[in-house]
């Protein structure tokens, strides 16, 4: 029996839903880029799903084909820019073969085996800076399993790997990019193929995965400060990402080059300047890093970069911390000051841009405005910041109050940033978070807290300026990191007064495991945050701190780092590959 959903969530994702499904992809020719056939499961309902999303001008008519299915073949005419969602119900273990073709030329065949609920997962990506195939086996059953990789004709195969209850591994293979491949993973209870080409590209027939390293501490960034003058160099750590997507559809991404090493603000010689890495080509290639932002000496630091896009006038913000001096940091004493030129203070600043990063204005001093005098200190929390629905401009601080208690809070602007106030505490002993809209107008932050190994959350009925009270997660754990909660929007979605529209659809980037800073996870959920059913690791071990971003077609971004001196490295897929599995 055939069933029809029209549209019920945004066309890139609705087929992201609760488990995975075994997917063995055979050649294929997809001529016409702006539509696409993907392949899902709502494992609760034992159902196979296929969306036919239609990102053309003009209206598409799908076939699609089950060779022997009652009722094959399927024909359905898709409006321009919307998607239909097609299932079929059936029994775990049920083969199928699903052909899609239009008019224009698309052309393509899924097919594999339908199953839900293994606990065990076997992900293809492609690392594009070191032309690596990659296999991210993951094991979230309870007892212990053995996975086989079998690579028909290469070299070593098959590979064995012994995962505990909870736990992952990567392979990966130095491979020319366009190398083919047949990767056969099997365990007790499961029994998965991937086929495709190793490139990068996130075409049909590619690994739907793609990372890229964007900053190393070996990588010469143009314009650091140095003594001498500005000069092109390396810093001995890269940390602390931020990322947002202009109204054009550049990428900007943001971090601290940590040039002499490791520490945070006010630690060491407080040298950190703020370097940015720019896409117009939806993460496929990137600008050189330059520095956007340094002090004028380099015993002063600037760095905790996070990046705001006003989506009604197109302008774009940078904000960041500024010590004026080497100790001057987030848990040294109190300033007892909101002095724009206080030397004993952090303080919150920014830069703007009008012209999709291309270019920035001087620095804008936001301490007065925004610091109240009682507090010890304050600074601008990394990522990135939030314009809602009403066109309210949202950027997430920290302060450390009279009694020296850390608190997540955010400052606020209804007039496109000519003037910024500061709103109530979200949180208690909590430190960095993001703010998310949710479907309703209601503002969630989502907060790091100082000891508690969980995500806490806050709402405000009143676009930020209040909030009630905060509560641990049930699902998100947290090992004191910096996360990232985030709305799935893209930049052209925007209602008539041109800010975005709401949405329940949100994403979620942060560590999987509870206690150390690695297996870098992404959620989604289309309930506003209530579950969180669809997952995927994006980076298995060591993972900090991360921001998310909806790029301009639809496709989701990463960006994360790995330590002080692993790097700066920009992750994109499609929706498609953040089903659970």
């Amino acid at each position: 029996m055939i069933h029809l959903l029209r549209r019920l969530l945004p066309p890139a994702l609705a087929l992201l839903l609760a488990s995975a499904v075994g997917l063995i992809p055979t050649p294929a020719s997809a001529a016409d880029p702006e539509v696409s056939a993907t392949v899902g499961a709502d494992c609760p309902l034992s159902r196979l799903q296929l969306t036919l999303d239609n990102r053309s001008a003009q209206p598409q008519t799908f076939t699609v084909t089950w060779p022997g299915r009652a009722g094959s073949p399927w024909t359905r005419t898709v409006a321009a820019g919307d998607s239909t969602l097609l299932y079929w119900t059936v029994p775990a273990g049920t083969p199928y073969t699903l052909r899609v073709t239009t008019p224009t030329g698309y052309d393509i065949t899924r097919s594999g085996l339908f199953h839900c609920g293994s606990g065990m997962s076997a992900l293809v990506g492609f690392d594009c800076t070191d032309s690596r195939l990659q296999l991210i086996l993951e094991n979230r059953t309870t007892e212990e399993k053995t996975f086989t990789v079998t690579w028909p004709g290469r070299a070593g195969s098959p590979w064995t790997r012994t995962i505990a209850a909870g736990g992952n591994t990567l392979l990966y293979w130095t491979v020319p990019a366009g190398t083919p491949y047949t990767l056969r993973v099997t365990a007790d209870g499961f029994d998965t193929t991937r086929t495709g080409t190793a490139r990068c590209g996130l075409d049909d027939d590619a690994p739907q995965l793609n990372s890229t390293t964007l900053l190393r501490t070996d990588t010469v960034i143009k314009g650091l400060n140095g003594p001498d003058g500005h000069y092109d160099g390396t810093a001995r750590s890269v940390r602390i990402p931020g990322m947002a997507v202009t109204n054009n559809g550049t990428i900007i991404a943001v971090a601290d080059a940590r040039v002499d090493g490791p520490y945070d603000l006010g630690g060491g010689t407080n040298n950190i300047q703020i370097v940015m890495m720019r896409s117009t080509d939806n993460g496929l290639t990137w600008e050189p890093p330059r520095v956007i932002r340094h002090a004028d000496t380099t015993s002063e630091g600037v760095g905790d970069p996070s990046v705001l896009v006003d989506r009604m006038t197109g302008e774009v913000y940078v904000f960041y911390t500024y010590s004026p001096r080497p100790g001057i940091s987030f848990w040294s004493g109190a300033s007892g000051s909101n002095s724009g030129d206080d030397p004993n203070s952090l303080h919150i600043q920014y830069i703007k841009s009008t012209d999709h990063g291309a270019t920035w204005s001087d620095p804008v001093e936001l301490n007065p405005s925004v610091k109240d005098p009682s507090w010890q200190q304050l600074f601008a929390s990394s990522g990135h910041g939030i314009q809602t629905s009403s066109g309210r401009l949202v950027q997430p601080i920290v302060y450390r109050d009279a009694a020296g208690v850390s608190h997540a809070a955010d400052i606020y602007s209804d007039d496109h940033g000519v003037t910024w106030r500061r709103g109530a505490p979200a949180g208690d002993d909590v430190n960095e978070s993001k703010a998310v809209e949710r479907s309703n107008g209601a503002i969630v932050q989502n907060m790091r807290h100082n000891s508690i190994r969980s995500r806490f959350l806050a709402t405000s009925t009143d676009g930020g300026r209040t909030f009630g009270p905060a509560a641990a997660s049930p699902v998100l754990t947290d090992p004191l990191c910096n996360a990232d909660e985030l709305s799935y929007l893209t930049p052209d979605q925007r209602g008539a007064n041109g800010a975005p529209i709401r949405t329940s659809t949100v994403l979620y980037s942060g560590n999987a495991h509870p206690t150390a800073r690695n297996d870098l996870t992404v959620r989604l959920s289309t309930d506003d945050g209530a579950t969180w059913p669809a997952r995927a690791l994006i980076k298995p071990g060591g993972a900090g701190y991360s921001t998310t971003a909806v790029l301009a077609d639809g496709r989701i971004g990463v960006l994360y780092e790995i330590g002080d001196t692993g790097g700066i490295v920009f992750a994109r897929f499609t929706p498609a590959w953040l089903r659970a599995a």
